[in-house]
């Protein structure tokens, strides 16, 4: 009896090492991973991505356009000019982020929150990426007796769905606003945005975004001649540059607002005429412990 026993611990021994549980059990499936660096911020220009902050992280950013280049060294390639906002991001977990800004445009405040339902996985189990936007913004900007105050809120419903296809990345963004709360029914507008980037460098990517603007009832009533009437599609085109815990965004765009009801339903400028605004995002992250290597 004793020597079965010694026999059985050498063996056991001599097993296990040699042998790991894996070998002997085989090989455990491993757990689809979910694609990152969809897009290189939160922001792909002037509209949202499906980028998320990590919990318990911040990030500032400034975005700043210029007045449009077409007046040439008259004023500086639009230097004169320019409209900026402000604002922090915070995520609330892996899946849910808020953030609050101020943008010079009208005086404007914005707040927004986004949740994400789905990510896209490295094995295409999840196909696409999904996330649903709300944001409001009021107008502070001293209209007198002409818009009472009450009537200068907007509110952004937004779904945002991607892919990442390698190198390149792809973004639709289907957007429904409420303009002016009293009046649901006569004020609602819809838009669809497209947005796209191209890696060409390990730490430089290409970035497209445009917003169609879809006709409303009202556009030519004499309420929206000042607001809504002959504005054009947002258009913007981007370079994305990563450098040491800051991203630098550089396009050019004829959208001057900053926030959501802005530039894609206030562009008042047009690229065919030469109206093209010069501007650029840069944006800090904050308690990046949990900040993914792998950001690019």
């Amino acid at each position: 009896m004793r020597l079965f026993l010694v026999g059985f611990l050498l063996i056991s021994n001599n097993l296990f090492s040699q042998d790991s549980l894996e070998d002997i059990l085989g090989p455990t499936p491993n757990e689809p991973k979910a694609v990152t660096s969809t897009f290189s911020s939160t922001r792909i220009v002037n509209g949202h991505s499906v980028e998320m902050i990590p919990e318990g992280v911040g990030e500032f950013r400034i975005s700043h356009r210029f007045g449009t280049i077409e007046e040439g060294f008259y004023d500086i390639f639009g230097l004169d000019n320019a409209q900026i906002r402000l604002g922090f991001d915070y995520g609330i977990s892996d899946n849910v982020m808020v953030g609050f800004g101020r943008s010079s445009y009208n005086k404007t405040y914005d707040i927004f929150s986004k949740f994400s339902f789905l990510k896209q996985t490295t094995d295409n189990s999840v196909p696409v990426s999904l996330q649903y936007l709300f944001a409001a913004s009021v107008e502070t900007l001293r209209y007198g007796d002409k818009i009472p105050f009450m009537e200068r809120f907007s509110q952004v419903n937004q779904v945002l769905i991607s892919k990442k296809m390698g190198k390149f990345s792809l973004q639709l963004s289907p957007t429904i606003i409420f303009h002016e709360f009293y009046n649901y029914e006569k004020n609602i507008f819809s838009s669809l945005g497209v947005s796209a980037r191209y890696m060409v460098g390990q730490r430089v990517a290409l970035s497209l975004e445009y917003y169609n603007r879809f006709h409303h009832q009202d556009d030519k009533s004499l309420a929206y001649k000042n607001v809504f009437e002959d504005n054009n599609n947002s258009l913007s085109l981007g370079v994305d540059i990563e450098a040491g815990g800051h991203v630098f965004q550089f396009h050019l765009s004829n959208s001057s607002p900053l926030h959501e009801k802005g530039f894609i339903f206030q562009t008042d400028k047009s690229w065919d005429k030469g109206q093209i605004c010069f501007g650029f995002n840069i944006l800090r992250e904050f308690s990046g412990s949990k900040k993914s290597d792998d950001k690019w």
